[in-house]
Order: structure tokens, then C-alpha cells, then sequence
């Protein structure tokens, strides 16, 4: 790689020998040696990246304890840096260095949850993209990110200069014996001109490299969560099921989520208060009415009045004084984390999740508070460095459930999931909320703050797994829910427009139907996740756009969203989107508007408080062409399964569309068409049945149908001119 920001570089590494620290400091790649430790820097140029990494070997006859790996590099003077959180729940966003809604709560449950490293640093977890100071015509940016992320937890620090980078590999205090070697983390570094596109370049490269699961279907559902917080019954649960059969509602997944288990750590041990029968009824209930039944537990934590904790004392993880180590506080229980470096520890895992995949027949299964496996302390493999612990941990359960089952992270440090999990939760827990409750927190639970790290984090979907934003919420406002309508409607709009798991967490029984119609519009999913495109512009990403391209046609989707608490005037041009030059459709989706067309820009005057405008972009054609249709927020990725000319009858009509809808479930909405001056649309079918056509604006008409499951429309046009004559 032939650039002057790597210029400057050298490499450190820090270990123990007989209690003493030591250090080694090779200033250029290739091989460095003391008396007892030799260090191999590779250092792979191909085209205009660099990948580089560290070999170790011990050569003396004394075992020693390794510390970090670090490679000092002179990166480009930042304006921003991609600052990527440690586990699902923390805050993720390309932070401002000149002003940022970054902030550190300061307390211990923060630090055990989110800080692996310690604090007080501009760093970021894996991967960081430095986008540099505008110079010239294009922008100086650096990809600094590791991908490969089995063996170390990994990290980058920019210095307070803005100029020196730390990308640092933790071996926490690892056993390396005599004659034995072990290599650091693999390190790209890339150069270009668009920041977005270095992060998208990182995540195709640690996916390809660790072997992502990338589902071929994401998976939606209902789950327990959001409405019933662990409190739910079995009964409750089967009113759901029966629900969602009654309104239609194309959802797979039943989801328990935390709550049916006496105990943190006594999975097996089923709470008979809300699960009378225990699960094998209410699981055999949900696999007869046609749904997959998904299974939520915590499995590298043991509740301090869990019987695990009583029995096997020997399986948890313990500090340097052998006192046990806390995972997290569970709705005020301490949860201790296990040791999964313990062969015990692995067996249990795997029998109990064969015995859940095998006996009660679950299918997915959420994995919760991963991170509490890579806490640090004293474990039964001395030389396994947290990173192994909890892939080993994550890998065992992989073996209990088999290829064929969903396996979803969730409180998970990203890398070492990667090519284990097939999703990942992405965000903190959504709640029925905008704003969280602690505003100093960007980790505690509020829509807002998952559809942050929902956005920032985009480009993982489909490189490292399926992204899970969690759940959609589409209920009334209410005393269980405090999201008005613009705050829902972002919450559904974003969700679709992501691709993403999606999963409602209503009390469907109780929920008015008007506001299935929300949910309705999000599935299915698309699978493919619009971009974020102003991700080092804002901290709060204001523009995502989703290119769908059909054997018909091609369009594309906007989400423009308005963080602010006031009414606000937004244009997007063009040229923001990167649309090719040209004449445009545009629709705004949820006030049901055509605003016209447009070769340069679109504005929306009056722009609400925490409402996403969702604007269509078809290009403009001399022929009639169907344009939108109601029936998704991603208006035709997914509804629309074919569009096709026909031979128009009677034959002086001149031109006609077949197209054909297919999508699960029942519901109401518009197809329309543009009719270009010098056409007009003269007839319509909807399965051979004549329909009416009504004008919504010039030079455009809709068709209203309710959709259940498939519907072929035929439209004829006729030439005006010839008409006229």
C-alpha cells in the first residue's frame, strides 16, 4: 500500500516473565527477538491495502504470560472517527471529534457491560474508519480494522493529537508454554475517498474471513418481551398465537423471551406458576398452529439462588482474590458469569440446549448477556484469552443445536460471533419509549437508541449476519406505550427499510386493527439493508437510501428522519443520493402523496418531530409504468412478483400491464401507475374482474384491492391523440 499516512508505523508488545513486565519493539516488519520471546511482523501489501499481523514464539524454557500486541500507525488528521461499540447494546455512531452526543455514565454496571478496556479514549472495538479533514476534492479516510477476531479482543485508540492510531489485540495475561507460537489478530488498513464504503469493505472482509452465516430467509415473529417484561403465562402466550391467526398476520416465530425459567442458570427448570403444563404443551401448542417456536435464555450466567450456582461452584469464573465474578445484575439479582474454558461448563451447555432443540423442538434460540463469558478473571485454561472463552462457549452451543437452528446474539461482543451466529442484535432494547430515561446513557433502552445502532451499524447486515433492530412496537399510546404516531411510524418505517429480523412485541388480542396495518407494512423483510448514507455527516444519521432493482425496473427508497423535537424544512437533492442524472417519480409513502417529479431536489416543507418521510424515486418513462403500491414501506420489493407488457385488448388500446402481487396475509391498500401525457389508462382488472380507477393526482391513477396472498391486475392505456381523432 503505497500511502503516506502509514508512513509512520511500528509495532509493541507487552508481556510477562516471572512476574516481571516486558517488552518487545519491532520498528519495521520482520523478525525481532530477545532472549526469550521473538516477535514475526508480516506486513501483506495488495493493491491499496495492507494486511498485517504478529507472530509469537516463545523461545525460552519458562512459560510466558502475554499481555497486548499493538501496531502504531500515523493516520489522516480526523474529523471523525467510526466508533463501534463493544457488545450489541453500545453505542455505535461515527463520533465528531469537534462536538458529540458521546458520554460516559461513570458507573461500574457501564463499565462491566461496555468498557472492556477502560474509558477515557476516542477508540472503538474491531474497526475503526478515520474520516479525515476535506481537502482538495475528496476527503482523506483510513480503515483501521481487524478481520479476524476468534483469538483476541481487539481495539483502536486514536491519540488526543487526532493523528496517531493504537490498533491493539488483548491476550489478557495468556499462557503461551515454551516453543509454542500463537499470531495476533489479522489487521486491514485501506485508504479511499468514502468512509461509508472503507466500513462496507471491512465487514465483507472479516465475513469472508470467519465464515459469516448469512440466513437466506430472515426470520419474523412475535415476541414475549415488550408488552408482558417475564410476567406472561403460557395461556397468554397461546391468546397470541390464536391472534395472529385471526388477523392473518404473516409472523413465524413465537419467541419466549426471559421469564419461564425459575432461575438464572436452571433453564430446564421451568417457572409452573405461568407454565402450569411446563413447556412441552405450550411448545407442542405453537408447532400445531404452523409456528417455529424460539427459545430466549442468558447461558454464561448463573443467578446468586439458582441452583447452578449452588451445585457447581466450581464452574464460575473468579477474580484474582477467587471471589466469583459478576456478569451483570438481573432485575436485581446478581448473575455470575460461568467459566467457558471449563470442559464441565461446555458439556452443560451442550446438554442443555441438545435437550432444548431436541425435546421441546426449539428452533431459535436467543442468546442474551453474552459478554458476561469475556469478563475478566482467572479461568480453568490459563492460556485462553477472553475471546476464546466466550467463542468456545458460543461454539458449544452451535454444536448442540445443529446447522439447521437460528442462533440470534444478543448482549454479544461482535467479533468473536462472527461465523457462529446467523443474527445479532445490533442496538440497545427498543422499550415503548423515544427518549431513554437516563439521556446521559446512550445504552438504556429507548427506540431512539436502537434505531441509532440500528443505523450505524447497517453494514454489518448480511456481511457478518442478519441484523436484529429488535422489536417493532405498532400498539395504540397507551400506559404501556409512550410513542406517538411519528415515533411509531420511524420505528416501522426504519425497521422495513434495514431488511432485518423482524419481531412484533404487542399484546395482539388487545391491539386496535387500524394499527396492524403498520405492522403489516414491514413484512416481510426484504433481507437487504438500505444504506446510511450521511453516517460521517451526523451522529444521528438523517438519510438511508434502499436501491431495489427488479427484472422490470429499478428504484429506489429514501428514509429521511428528523431527530429534532422541532418541525423542521429538509431537501434532499439527487446528487445526495447518488441517483443518476435524469427525471424522477416521487411518492411520499406515508402521507400517501405524489409530489410531482423532480431532476434535482425534493423538500418537505413541513417536516414533524421524530417522523421519517419515506420518499419513492422511479425514474420517468414515455410509457405508462406501474409506480408504487401501498402494500410495503419498500413499495414493490417484495409485493410485486412480476411486471410484464401484454397485448393490450381491444388492439387500438395500444399497450397493457400484467402485474402480479404475492404476499402472505390479508390486507387493503393501492397499486398506482404513472400515465404520461399523451396516454390514457382505459380499463383494469383484478383477477379477471372489472375495476374502477380513480385519479390521485395528474397523470396518475390508483387501484384500491385487498390483498390476500396473490392478485394479477391487467391495465390497458390508450394513446390520447388517436382518441382524439
Amino acid at each position: 500500500m503505497n500511502d503516506p499516512f502509514l508512513s509512520d508505523r511500528a509495532a509493541l508488545v507487552t508481556y510477562r516473565l516471572d512476574d516481571a513486565p516486558h517488552t518487545l519493539r519491532p520498528a519495521q516488519p520482520g523478525r525481532v527477538a530477545s532472549r526469550e520471546l521473538q516477535a514475526d511482523w508480516h506486513w501483506q501489501p495488495a493493491g491499496e491495502a495492507v494486511r498485517t499481523w504478529v507472530e509469537l514464539t516463545n523461545l525460552s524454557e519458562q512459560p510466558i504470560y502475554l499481555e497486548t500486541v499493538d501496531f502504531l500507525l500515523a493516520g489522516p488528521p480526523a474529523r471523525a472517527v467510526y466508533q463501534n461499540g463493544w457488545q450489541s447494546w453500545s453505542p455505535t455512531f461515527a463520533r465528531h471529534l469537534d462536538g458529540s452526543l458521546y458520554a460516559d455514565p461513570g458507573t461500574d454496571a457501564y463499565r462491566i457491560a461496555h468498557q472492556p478496556h477502560g474509558d477515557g479514549a476516542v477508540m472503538s472495538e474491531w474497526v475503526m474508519v478515520v474520516a479525515g479533514e476535506t481537502g482538495g476534492s475528496a476527503e482523506r479516510n483510513l480503515l483501521v480494522g481487524f478481520v479476524t477476531a476468534a483469538h483476541q479482543l481487539a481495539e483502536v485508540r486514536l491519540a488526543p493529537d487526532g493523528t496517531r492510531l493504537t490498533a491493539r489485540c488483548h491476550f489478557d495475561g495468556a499462557l503461551l508454554p515454551p516453543g509454542a507460537s500463537v499470531a495476533s489478530e489479522t489487521l486491514l488498513l485501506q485508504a479511499g475517498a468514502d468512509p461509508l464504503a472503507l466500513l462496507e469493505t471491512w465487514a465483507a472482509a472479516i465475513g469472508q474471513e470467519m465464515s459469516a452465516r448469512i440466513p437466506a430467509q430472515v426470520p419474523t415473529g412475535w415476541c414475549t418481551w415488550y408488552y408482558f417484561y417475564g410476567e406472561n403465562t403460557a395461556q397468554e402466550v397461546l391468546e397470541n398465537v390464536e391472534a395472529i391467526a385471526q388477523h392473518g398476520l404473516p409472523l413465524d416465530v413465537i419467541l419466549l423471551d426471559d421469564g419461564f425459567q425459575t432461575a438464572i442458570g436452571d433453564w430446564l427448570s421451568i417457572n409452573t406458576d405461568k407454565f402450569p403444563e411446563g413447556m412441552e404443551a405450550v411448545a407442542r401448542a405453537i408447532r400445531q398452529a404452523g409456528h417455529t417456536l424460539g427459545l430466549w435464555s442468558a447461558p454464561f450466567g448463573a443467578a446468586a439462588h439458582s441452583h447452578l450456582f449452588a451445585q457447581h461452584p466450581d464452574w464460575l469464573l473468579r477474580d484474582e482474590t477467587g471471589a466469583p465474578v459478576l456478569g451483570w445484575t438481573h432485575w436485581g439479582t446478581d448473575c455470575y458469569a460461568l467459566d467457558c474454558t471449563h470442559p464441565a461448563v461446555l458439556a452443560w451447555l451442550r446438554e442443555t440446549f441438545r435437550f432444548m432443540r431436541q425435546e421441546w423442538g426449539v428452533e431459535l434460540f436467543k442468546i442474551d448477556f453474552l459478554f458476561a463469558a469475556a469478563r475478566p478473571g482467572r479461568r480453568h485454561d490459563p492460556s485462553a484469552t477472553r475471546a476464546q472463552a466466550l467463542r468456545r462457549g458460543v461454539e458449544a452451543i452451535r454444536q448442540a443445536i445443529g446447522d439447521d437452528a437460528f442462533l440470534l446474539g444478543c448482549g454479544a461482543p461482535l467479533g468473536p460471533c462472527v461465523g457462529l451466529v446467523d443474527g445479532m442484535r445490533v442496538g440497545p432494547d427498543v422499550d415503548p419509549n423515544w427518549h431513554p430515561i437516563w439521556r446521559n446513557d446512550l445504552s438504556a433502552p429507548s427506540a431512539e437508541s436502537a434505531l441509532r445502532n440500528s443505523l450505524t451499524r447497517a453494514p454489518f447486515h448480511n456481511r457478518l449476519w442478519a441484523n436484529d433492530p429488535d422489536c417493532l412496537l405498532v400498539r395504540q399510546r397507551g400506559a404501556d406505550l409512550d410513542l406517538v404516531l411519528n415515533e411509531m411510524r420511524t420505528l416501522t418505517a426504519l425497521t422495513a427499510l434495514l431488511g432485518g429480523l423482524t419481531i412484533n412485541s404487542d399484546h395482539l388480542p388487545l391491539i386496535r386493527p387500524g394499527r396492524l396495518k403498520y405492522l403489516r407494512q414491514a413484512l416481510p423483510p426484504t433481507g437487504v439493508s438500505a444504506r446510511p448514507l450521511d453516517l460521517f455527516e451526523n451522529e444521528l444519521p438523517r438519510l438511508l437510501l434502499l436501491s431495489v432493482e427488479r427484472d422490470w425496473g429499478r428504484w429506489w427508497v429514501a428514509g429521511l428522519v428528523n431527530w429534532d423535537e422541532r418541525t423542521v424544512e429538509t431537501t434532499v437533492h439527487l446528487r445526495d443520493l447518488g441517483l443518476p442524472p435524469g427525471r424522477y417519480h416521487v411518492y411520499h409513502y406515508w402521507r400517501r402523496r405524489y409530489l410531482g417529479v423532480t431532476a434535482d431536489a425534493v423538500t418537505i416543507r413541513r417536516h414533524q418531530p421524530h417522523e421519517t418521510a419515506v420518499l419513492l424515486f422511479r425514474p420517468v418513462s414515455d410509457y405508462p409504468t406501474l409506480l408504487t403500491t401501498t402494500f410495503h414501506v419498500c413499495q414493490g420489493a417484495v409485493e410485486v412478483e412480476s411486471v410484464s407488457r401484454i397485448e393490450a385488448q381491444p388492439p387500438n388500446s395500444e399497450f397493457g400491464l400484467r402485474i402480479v402481487l404475492s404476499k402472505a396475509g390479508r390486507q387493503e391498500g393501492d397499486v398506482l401507475f404513472s400515465v404520461p401525457d399523451g396516454w390514457r389508462a382505459s380499463s383494469a382488472t383484478v383477477d379477471g374482474a372489472r375495476r374502477e380507477l380513480r385519479t390521485v393526482a395528474p397523470r396518475v391513477v390508483a387501484l384500491g384491492l385487498t390483498l390476500a396472498g396473490r392478485a394479477q391486475i391487467e391495465l390497458t392505456f390508450e394513446r390520447q391523440a388517436q382518441l382524439e381523432t
